[in-house]
């Protein structure tokens, strides 16, 4: 369960978002939307694309740090 550190359009500043529970990105003209539910809707400086890299080098760096703390890896000094 990443959280995504993102800039608010709106109100400004910073705010973090649980990755799973985002339902949808929607880009507009110079801003992008989150929609995490109904009347949870949060407009943001970063890209769709941007949020996406995020998310997905969280969820590998996640899922590395697991099988290196495993020792499935194996020692590769």
């Amino acid at each position: 369960m990443p959280l995504l550190k993102l800039h608010r359009i709106n109100k400004g500043g910073e705010i973090f978002i649980n990755s799973e529970l985002i339902r949808f990105i929607e880009k507009e003209a110079g801003s992008t939307t989150l929609n995490l539910g109904p009347g949870n809707v949060y407009s943001v400086e970063e890209t769709g694309d941007k949020i996406v890299a995020m998310t997905e080098e969280m969820e590998m760096l996640r899922i590395r740090n697991a099988i290196l703390s495993s020792g499935l890896a194996g020692n590769r000094e």
